[in-house]
């Protein structure tokens, strides 16, 4: 109660000296002076209220900008090539011997220009008859194209081989490492060719007399694969003659595997003892070219001719 009693004669010395103000300074009503001096009262003794705390605003900051790094360039080197094509794919098939030539194209994609004294270098495998190294045999701008080619040979015996190759600079450096020819050697097919021989050869009688006719027959025989095409046939009576007794031209030739016939008669001057040899000839200005040339002729021995 006493702490009451003199919160309310505190209050009532404050309602006097706000009263009092109101009367000195004017321009208000009573009403709204004394309202106005209990706020201004409790806020600058701060009792009897609860002071409420203003809220501090949050500053918000702009964002950020990341400032992106400049890209890293990678520098393109000096030598570098690109693969654009090849002739003699993998597993050609060439003959025992056989020759032939490689080629690669490739694109200069570095920065230096490739000079003459770049190389085409041999560098593992079968090297098949190709020189070591290889100069350019001009300069190669970078974004140019050129052809590497070698002049190789197929190995003797059948079967597969493989040669790697290398591009080096002018330094000796090597930049392009795996570049080969492989093929497949295989045994060279027989030519189709004509073989002519003489598959009959009689003289009727076998034992002729002095001026007495006698009758001869030679057959020419195409043993070979193809057509011959014209050729020539002469008979001496005596392999001593210096000229041909008969002779014949077969101009229409013969097939692969054709024969003909041909005939004449004859009657020897002399007598000749029975030493003596008679012969024949096939193809003899040599107009064919024969898969056997030493099989073009055919002839009688002992052979004479007797006295009348």
């Amino acid at each position: 109660m006493r702490t009451y009693s003199r919160l309310m004669s505190g209050w009532m010395i404050l309602l006097l000296v706000v009263m009092a103000c109101t009367i000195s300074f004017g321009g208000q009503d009573e009403e709204t002076a004394v309202q106005t001096a209990i706020a201004q009262t409790l806020t600058a003794s701060g009792n009897g209220a609860e002071a409420t705390a203003s809220t501090e605003p949050t500053l918000t900051l702009a964002p950020t900008n990341t400032i992106a790094a400049p890209p890293t360039n990678t520098p393109s080197p000096c030598n570098n090539a690109l693969y654009i094509s090849e002739t003699v794919p993998d597993g050609t098939e060439f003959d025992v011997g056989e020759s032939f030539t490689k080629t690669w194209r490739l694109k200069n994609t570095g920065t230096c220009t490739w000079n003459t004294n770049y190389k085409l270098k041999f560098s593992s495998g079968d090297q098949m008859g190709g020189p070591s190294s290889q100069n350019l045999s001009m300069a190669v701008g970078p974004n140019e194209q050129v052809d590497f080619s070698v002049n190789l040979k197929a190995p003797a015996s059948v079967g597969t081989y493989k040669g790697v190759w290398q591009i080096v600079d002018d330094n000796g450096g090597t930049f392009v490492y795996n570049i080969w020819v492989e093929i497949n050697v295989v045994e060279a097919a027989t030519p189709a060719m004509p073989d002519l021989t003489i598959s009959e050869f009689s003289i009727n009688p076998a034992t002729p007399t002095q001026g007495e006719n006698v009758h001869v027959r030679v057959r020419a025989h195409n043993a070979g694969t193809a057509d011959s095409g014209a050729f020539k046939m002469e008979w001496y009576g005596l392999s001593t003659f210096s000229s041909p007794s008969c002779n014949w031209n077969v101009v229409g030739g013969l097939v692969a595997g054709g024969s003909v016939l041909m005939e004449c008669d004859y009657s020897f001057a002399s007598w000749y003892p029975l030493t003596k040899t008679s012969i024949a000839f096939i193809d003899t200005d040599d107009q064919v070219d024969e898969s056997n040339e030493g099989n073009n002729s055919a002839s009688i021995s002992p052979f004479g001719v007797d006295a009348p």
